[in-house]
Protein backbone atom coordinates (compact mmCIF):
# COMPACT_ATOMS: atom_id res chain seq x y z
CA UNK A 1 0.00 0.00 0.00
CA UNK A 2 1.53 3.28 -1.12
CA UNK A 3 2.43 6.09 1.18
CA UNK A 4 0.69 9.45 0.69
CA UNK A 5 2.00 12.71 2.05
CA UNK A 6 -0.44 14.67 4.10
CA UNK A 7 -1.74 17.83 2.47
CA UNK A 8 0.03 21.00 3.52
CA UNK A 9 -2.07 22.95 5.99
CA UNK A 10 -3.01 26.48 4.98
CA UNK A 11 -1.76 29.08 7.42
CA UNK A 12 -3.47 32.48 7.31
CA UNK A 13 -1.28 35.47 6.61
CA UNK A 14 -0.18 37.22 9.73
CA UNK A 15 0.30 40.66 8.17
CA UNK A 16 -1.08 42.64 5.22
CA UNK A 17 2.39 42.65 3.62
CA UNK A 18 2.53 38.85 3.77
CA UNK A 19 -0.95 38.67 2.24
CA UNK A 20 0.08 40.93 -0.67
CA UNK A 21 3.22 38.82 -1.21
CA UNK A 22 1.18 35.61 -1.37
CA UNK A 23 -1.29 37.16 -3.81
CA UNK A 24 1.48 38.43 -6.06
CA UNK A 25 3.21 35.03 -6.05
CA UNK A 26 -0.02 33.23 -6.91
CA UNK A 27 -0.64 35.53 -9.89
CA UNK A 28 2.93 35.30 -11.22
CA UNK A 29 3.38 32.55 -13.89
CA UNK A 30 5.68 29.82 -12.66
CA UNK A 31 8.32 28.90 -15.20
CA UNK A 32 9.08 25.21 -15.22
CA UNK A 33 11.37 22.99 -17.25
CA UNK A 34 8.33 21.51 -19.01
CA UNK A 35 7.14 24.94 -20.12
CA UNK A 36 10.60 25.74 -21.48
CA UNK A 37 10.70 22.51 -23.49
CA UNK A 38 7.21 23.17 -24.89
CA UNK A 39 8.23 26.71 -25.93
CA UNK A 40 11.30 25.39 -27.75
CA UNK A 41 9.20 22.74 -29.50
CA UNK A 42 6.72 25.37 -30.70
CA UNK A 43 9.58 27.52 -32.04
CA UNK A 44 11.02 24.55 -33.93
CA UNK A 45 7.58 23.66 -35.27
CA UNK A 46 7.00 27.22 -36.48
CA UNK A 47 10.36 27.32 -38.25
CA UNK A 48 9.69 23.95 -39.87
CA UNK A 49 6.26 25.02 -41.11
CA UNK A 50 7.66 28.27 -42.54
CA UNK A 51 10.42 26.41 -44.37
CA UNK A 52 7.91 23.86 -45.70
CA UNK A 53 5.59 26.59 -47.01
CA UNK A 54 8.49 28.37 -48.75
CA UNK A 55 9.66 25.09 -50.27
CA UNK A 56 6.14 24.28 -51.49
CA UNK A 57 5.86 27.68 -53.15
CA UNK A 58 9.21 27.23 -54.88
CA UNK A 59 8.23 23.71 -55.97
CA UNK A 60 4.93 25.03 -57.35
CA UNK A 61 6.72 27.69 -59.41
CA UNK A 62 9.20 25.16 -60.77
CA UNK A 63 6.50 22.56 -61.49
CA UNK A 64 4.62 25.07 -63.65
CA UNK A 65 7.71 26.14 -65.59
CA UNK A 66 8.43 24.88 -69.08
CA UNK A 67 11.32 22.51 -69.68
CA UNK A 68 13.19 25.15 -71.68
CA UNK A 69 12.77 27.61 -68.78
CA UNK A 70 14.16 25.08 -66.31
CA UNK A 71 17.14 24.44 -68.57
CA UNK A 72 17.79 28.19 -68.75
CA UNK A 73 17.58 28.49 -64.97
CA UNK A 74 20.00 25.62 -64.42
CA UNK A 75 22.40 27.01 -67.00
CA UNK A 76 22.29 30.44 -65.34
CA UNK A 77 23.00 28.92 -61.92
CA UNK A 78 25.89 26.89 -63.34
CA UNK A 79 27.39 30.01 -64.92
CA UNK A 80 27.10 31.94 -61.67
CA UNK A 81 28.79 29.12 -59.77
CA UNK A 82 31.62 29.04 -62.31
CA UNK A 83 32.10 32.82 -62.01
CA UNK A 84 32.24 32.62 -58.22
CA UNK A 85 34.80 29.80 -58.36
CA UNK A 86 36.91 31.75 -60.84
CA UNK A 87 36.76 34.87 -58.67
CA UNK A 88 37.72 32.84 -55.62
CA UNK A 89 40.72 31.39 -57.45
CA UNK A 90 41.78 34.83 -58.62
CA UNK A 91 41.55 36.25 -55.10
CA UNK A 92 43.58 33.35 -53.71
CA UNK A 93 46.26 33.97 -56.33
CA UNK A 94 46.29 37.68 -55.52
CA UNK A 95 46.62 36.89 -51.83
CA UNK A 96 49.61 34.62 -52.46
CA UNK A 97 51.17 37.32 -54.61
CA UNK A 98 50.81 39.93 -51.90
CA UNK A 99 52.08 37.64 -49.14
CA UNK A 100 54.95 35.91 -50.87
CA UNK A 101 55.64 37.69 -54.14
CA UNK A 102 58.28 40.29 -54.90
CA UNK A 103 57.74 44.01 -54.40
CA UNK A 104 57.03 44.65 -58.10
CA UNK A 105 54.27 42.03 -58.28
CA UNK A 106 52.72 43.28 -55.06
CA UNK A 107 52.74 46.86 -56.34
CA UNK A 108 51.07 45.84 -59.61
CA UNK A 109 48.41 43.90 -57.72
CA UNK A 110 47.78 46.87 -55.44
CA UNK A 111 47.35 49.16 -58.46
CA UNK A 112 44.98 46.69 -60.10
CA UNK A 113 42.89 46.49 -56.94
CA UNK A 114 42.84 50.28 -56.65
CA UNK A 115 41.60 50.61 -60.23
CA UNK A 116 38.95 47.95 -59.65
CA UNK A 117 37.75 49.70 -56.51
CA UNK A 118 37.62 53.00 -58.40
CA UNK A 119 35.37 51.41 -61.02
CA UNK A 120 33.11 49.89 -58.36
CA UNK A 121 32.88 53.22 -56.52
CA UNK A 122 32.04 54.99 -59.78
CA UNK A 123 34.98 57.39 -59.58
CA UNK A 124 36.69 56.09 -62.73
CA UNK A 125 35.52 56.19 -66.34
CA UNK A 126 35.73 52.93 -68.26
CA UNK A 127 35.50 51.77 -71.87
CA UNK A 128 35.35 48.01 -72.36
CA UNK A 129 33.34 45.10 -73.72
CA UNK A 130 29.72 44.91 -72.67
CA UNK A 131 26.12 45.43 -73.76
CA UNK A 132 23.77 48.36 -74.31
CA UNK A 133 20.07 48.04 -73.50
CA UNK A 134 17.55 50.51 -74.88
CA UNK A 135 14.10 50.68 -73.25
CA UNK A 136 11.17 52.64 -74.65
CA UNK A 137 7.56 52.89 -73.53
CA UNK A 138 6.49 52.06 -70.01
CA UNK A 139 9.19 51.51 -67.41
CA UNK A 140 8.84 51.39 -63.62
CA UNK A 141 11.52 51.92 -61.00
CA UNK A 142 10.87 48.42 -59.61
CA UNK A 143 11.56 46.86 -63.02
CA UNK A 144 14.72 48.91 -63.39
CA UNK A 145 15.96 47.94 -59.93
CA UNK A 146 15.36 44.25 -60.67
CA UNK A 147 17.31 44.65 -63.91
CA UNK A 148 20.27 46.22 -62.10
CA UNK A 149 20.31 43.37 -59.59
CA UNK A 150 20.19 40.77 -62.37
CA UNK A 151 23.09 42.46 -64.15
CA UNK A 152 25.17 42.70 -60.99
CA UNK A 153 24.51 39.04 -60.18
CA UNK A 154 25.73 38.22 -63.68
CA UNK A 155 29.09 39.90 -63.20
CA UNK A 156 28.48 43.45 -64.41
CA UNK A 157 31.60 45.50 -63.70
CA UNK A 158 30.05 48.93 -64.19
CA UNK A 159 26.58 50.26 -65.10
CA UNK A 160 25.42 53.61 -66.44
CA UNK A 161 21.84 54.71 -67.16
CA UNK A 162 21.19 57.67 -69.42
CA UNK A 163 18.54 59.50 -71.40
CA UNK A 164 19.25 61.84 -74.35
CA UNK A 165 20.46 64.57 -71.96
CA UNK A 166 21.78 63.02 -68.75
CA UNK A 167 23.93 60.07 -67.71
CA UNK A 168 24.01 58.58 -64.20
CA UNK A 169 26.55 56.10 -62.82
CA UNK A 170 24.99 53.27 -60.81
CA UNK A 171 26.79 52.51 -57.56
CA UNK A 172 25.99 50.69 -54.33
CA UNK A 173 23.93 53.52 -52.81
CA UNK A 174 21.92 54.38 -55.95
CA UNK A 175 18.16 54.47 -55.32
CA UNK A 176 15.22 54.40 -57.70
CA UNK A 177 11.74 55.95 -57.79
CA UNK A 178 8.98 56.49 -60.31
CA UNK A 179 8.47 59.88 -61.99
CA UNK A 180 5.88 61.37 -64.33
CA UNK A 181 7.79 60.64 -67.57
CA UNK A 182 10.24 57.95 -66.54
CA UNK A 183 12.28 57.08 -63.48
CA UNK A 184 14.28 58.92 -60.85
CA UNK A 185 17.75 57.71 -59.90
CA UNK A 186 19.34 59.18 -56.81
CA UNK A 187 17.01 62.19 -57.06
CA UNK A 188 17.73 62.84 -60.75
CA UNK A 189 14.83 62.31 -63.17
CA UNK A 190 15.45 60.48 -66.46
CA UNK A 191 12.93 60.37 -69.26
CA UNK A 192 12.14 57.28 -71.31
CA UNK A 193 13.64 56.15 -73.65
CA UNK A 194 16.69 55.27 -71.57
CA UNK A 195 19.94 53.52 -72.36
CA UNK A 196 21.54 51.09 -69.91
CA UNK A 197 25.27 50.72 -70.60
CA UNK A 198 26.87 47.69 -68.94
CA UNK A 199 30.49 46.56 -68.80
CA UNK A 200 30.84 42.79 -68.60
CA UNK A 201 30.74 39.54 -70.53
CA UNK A 202 27.90 39.73 -73.10
CA UNK A 203 27.59 35.94 -73.23
CA UNK A 204 26.62 36.00 -69.55
CA UNK A 205 24.77 39.33 -69.31
CA UNK A 206 22.34 38.78 -72.19
CA UNK A 207 21.01 35.39 -70.99
CA UNK A 208 20.58 36.89 -67.51
CA UNK A 209 18.13 39.55 -68.69
CA UNK A 210 16.40 37.16 -71.09
CA UNK A 211 15.77 34.58 -68.40
CA UNK A 212 12.04 33.81 -67.88
CA UNK A 213 10.58 36.52 -65.70
CA UNK A 214 13.63 38.74 -66.25
CA UNK A 215 13.97 42.23 -67.69
CA UNK A 216 12.88 41.38 -71.24
CA UNK A 217 9.70 39.63 -70.07
CA UNK A 218 8.88 42.31 -67.49
CA UNK A 219 9.30 45.24 -69.88
CA UNK A 220 7.24 43.48 -72.55
CA UNK A 221 4.47 42.63 -70.08
CA UNK A 222 4.28 46.30 -69.05
CA UNK A 223 3.82 47.49 -72.62
CA UNK A 224 7.39 48.65 -73.18
CA UNK A 225 9.92 47.73 -75.84
CA UNK A 226 13.51 46.64 -75.31
CA UNK A 227 16.49 46.12 -77.58
CA UNK A 228 19.91 44.70 -76.70
CA UNK A 229 23.21 45.13 -78.48
CA UNK A 230 26.78 43.95 -77.87
CA UNK A 231 29.78 46.25 -78.16
CA UNK A 232 33.52 45.99 -77.73
CA UNK A 233 33.68 49.62 -76.59
CA UNK A 234 30.84 50.41 -74.23
CA UNK A 235 31.60 53.89 -72.89
CA UNK A 236 30.71 54.63 -69.28
CA UNK A 237 31.68 58.26 -68.79
CA UNK A 238 29.54 59.32 -65.82
CA UNK A 239 31.39 59.33 -62.51
CA UNK A 240 30.55 59.79 -58.85
CA UNK A 241 32.73 62.35 -57.06
CA UNK A 242 34.60 61.02 -54.07
CA UNK A 243 33.56 62.51 -50.72
CA UNK A 244 35.87 65.12 -49.27
CA UNK A 245 37.97 63.69 -46.47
Amino acid sequence: MGMHSAPRKFRPARTSAEARFRLKRSLTPQRTGTQFVITVLFLILGFTLTAAISANRSDAILSNARQSDLVSLLDDLAQREARLEAENSRLETARETLLGGDEYSALNEAKRRANALGVLAGSEQIIATGIEITITGNLSSATLLDAIQELRDSGAVAIQISDPELAIRIVANSWFADSANGVTIGGTALQVPILISVIGDPTVLIPAIKIPGGLVDTVGAGGGQISIGESQSVNISATVPLPNS
